[in-house]
């Protein structure tokens, strides 16, 4: 009868020894001779020539040796000592000292300054409430102090230049209704009549009606009286109206009577410089606790609402 032959173990694949650093040993490690001559279990049970004891142990001898290699090279490529627990418990005990170091710091910084008190964090405002705002602070003759100076820094990103000519004898009112139109019922949120016709849509949290920018760009046409037309669309990120067909918008924005802003950037930069010009401390602060309020509550929002619109798409 033939002998069955045995395959030298040092030429068998090792198996995964779950250490990274020994995958490249192992890949490197001989492999089986794909012309050898390997006897199949059937084969051998029908031989009668069990595998011997010593040669499994010739083979369990080889893999344990290999897991050891995998070890040592794995203790090698690492360069650093392990921490021991006094150097952690001192690492977090400089760590909680420097945090409480700092907590005082801030508490002496804010018996003078409050850094983390803000108005608008008080009663949140909503949609109307920040148009009553806005509305307040283009006022000329608001308590604010500065006369037509934020209402000129309004003017200038909107292409009507800054001349106190257009500001002077200037009236804003809210919820200004439209007339001279079908639809002469519309209520605009602020509109600021003066050498020029400026009206701010504010959607932070409403939805835009029917043909609703479309009425207010006519009503101001219909309005003009030789004077200059601006509406600003104002929203959290800056969105075009979905009542003017692309032609019309694109035309209506090309010759500067429509201006979609948002709050996060064109407003923001608006009150950015309405507080580097204004001379009142108390309104500076005001101003600061608005953009703050801006930064965060309202950038906040925007990321919800895309968020919810991408899981709706």
């Amino acid at each position: 009868m033939k002998e069955a032959k045995m395959q030298d173990p040092n030429s068998l694949p090792c198996p995964q020894a779950g250490h990274d650093a020994g995958i490249a040993d192992r890949e490197n490690a001989p492999r089986m001779s794909a012309t050898a001559t390997v006897t199949s279990p059937a084969a051998r049970g029908a031989s009668r020539q069990p595998v011997s004891r010593s040669e499994l142990e010739k083979f369990f001898t080889d893999i344990s040796s290999r897991m050891e290699l995998d070890e040592t090279n794995l203790s090698r490529r690492s360069s650093r000592p392990p921490v021991d627990q006094p150097e952690l418990e001192q690492f977090f005990a400089t760590v909680s000292h420097r945090v409480e170091l700092a907590e005082k710091k801030q508490r002496r910084i804010d018996k003078r300054r409050a850094t983390g008190f803000n108005v608008f964090d008080l009663f949140e405002p909503d949609e109307n409430k920040l148009s009553d705002v806005l509305a307040g602070l283009l006022d000329p003759k608001g308590g604010h102090g500065q006369g037509d100076l934020f209402l000129r820094l309004l003017f200038k990103p909107l292409g009507l230049g800054s001349d106190a000519r257009l500001t002077k004898d200037a009236t804003v009112q809210r919820e200004a209704p439209t007339h001279e139109i079908l639809k002469y019922r519309r209520r605009m949120d602020v509109l600021v009549e003066a050498g020029a016709l400026v009206a701010i849509e504010n959607k932070l949290d409403s939805l835009e009606q029917r043909d609703q920018v479309k009425d207010y760009l006519e009503h101001l046409r219909q309005s003009t009286r030789g004077r200059q037309t601006r509406l600003i669309y104002l929203t959290l990120d800056g969105k075009t109206p979905k009542s003017l067909h692309s032609s019309v918008m694109d035309q209506q924005q090309r010759i500067g009577r429509l201006h979609c802003w948002s709050y996060q950037r064109e407003l923001r930069a608006w009150l950015e410089s309405c507080r580097r010009d204004c001379q009142a401390q108390k309104i500076r602060d005001f101003l600061s606790d608005l953009i703050a309020y801006i930064e965060s509550a309202l950038k906040r929002q925007s990321e919800n609402n895309r968020e919810k619109e991408a899981d709706e798409n």
